[in-house]
């Protein structure tokens, strides 16, 4: 009775891709771009929620009998206005950037060969161009007040 002999072990490098991957243009896929792309849109959703949370100041919220409470107001008013803002304008990025990546995907999709039929390829190509067309013409302008 023979034993078998284990072979030479193969060496597997978990920090490079598969040359295969690399070369099929795996790294794109329709599907990962528009869950980025959405995922991106709902998190700007929720960014520009997050000053509505708390709210803005209020005057019922200080003791008007002490002195000084209407500059304590004016202040917070002014550092919620501050916060308003920035979350406006973070939500604007992910949001612009959500868009943009959609629009991506349908424009790659449309041009790659593997798409069934050509009204298929025409309707994406068609789609990814308006979306990106309407993001530059809306005025792109992000733009931070300090």
């Amino acid at each position: 009775m023979q034993t078998t002999q284990p072979g030479p072990a193969v060496s597997s490098n978990m920090y490079h891709p598969p040359q295969q991957a690399m070369m099929g243009g795996g790294l794109f896929s329709l599907h990962k771009f528009l869950m980025i792309g959405v995922i991106l849109i709902l998190l700007a959703i929720l960014v520009s929620a997050l000053p509505d949370f708390g709210g803005a100041p209020s005057e019922i919220d200080y003791d008007t009998s002490e002195s000084g409470w209407g500059e304590k107001f004016a202040e917070d008013t002014e550092s919620h206005n501050d916060f308003d803002r920035v979350m406006g304008t973070i939500s604007t990025l992910l949001g612009s950037g959500g868009v943009a990546l959609i629009g991506y995907a349908f424009v790659r999709e449309a041009y790659d060969e593997d798409t069934t039929t050509p009204a298929l390829r025409i309707t994406l190509l068609i789609l990814g161009a308006v979306m990106l067309l309407q993001l530059l013409g809306s005025g792109f302008d992000v733009s931070v007040s300090l």
